[in-house]
């Protein structure tokens, strides 16, 4: 984890590994051969075989945290995070960490950006994730509102520090996900 050799990136950051082949774009995925090159997963990347290769690593969410200098960090270099076996508990716990580390600027891409687009929009997400950033914190007091839980975590929705993108491999894909990408915040 961290270092790599990714040109616009300057760390990476995998608390979900494995996918599922959604398009063309994914049939030479440089991730699904690492993947089973080095044994982390064993069947290919199809959606018949999704619930054994898409697998959160809960031990991995707080590696971030732990990096002081401050740095662009590529988010699910092996994996899409908006992968439908992704919970969205788990995508809270995702986005709790990068609300806790605002030094650092987070890149994420998707082929998958109506689930982004959905998750984002939820009214709901950004209440999960503040909840989600308290108890990380660690903190026993439990303020009074919403409002103040925000303030005391200086948190601001959406998060100014993570960049949203789209990976697109032709114009089909690009006139299909990039208007999803434009409408979400």
């Amino acid at each position: 984890m961290g270092q790599t050799r990714i040109e616009w990136t300057e760390s990476v950051w995998n608390p979900v590994i494995g996918c599922s082949k959604v398009s063309p774009g994914c049939d030479h995925c440089y991730a699904a051969t690492l993947a089973r090159r080095f044994g982390w997963t064993t069947e290919p990347w199809t959606a018949p075989h999704a619930a054994q290769n898409v697998q959160c690593h809960p031990e991995r969410l707080d590696q971030p945290l732990h990096w002081r200098r401050p740095r662009n960090i590529f988010v699910n270099s092996m994996s899409d995070l908006f992968h439908d076996r992704v919970p969205d508990s788990f995508l809270d716990a995702v986005f709790a960490v990068m609300s806790g580390s605002l030094r650092h600027t987070y890149q994420i891409l998707t082929k998958r950006p109506r689930r982004m687009h959905a998750y984002l929009t939820d009214p709901a997400t950004p209440e999960r994730i503040v909840r989600r950033a308290w108890h990380n914190a660690g903190v026993d007091a439990h303020p009074a509102s919403l409002h103040d839980l925000r303030v005391l975590l200086n948190f601001s929705w959406p998060l100014p520090h993570v960049w949203l993108g789209v990976s697109v491999e032709d114009q089909r894909r690009a006139n299909e996900r990039i208007p999803v990408l434009l409408q979400t915040p």
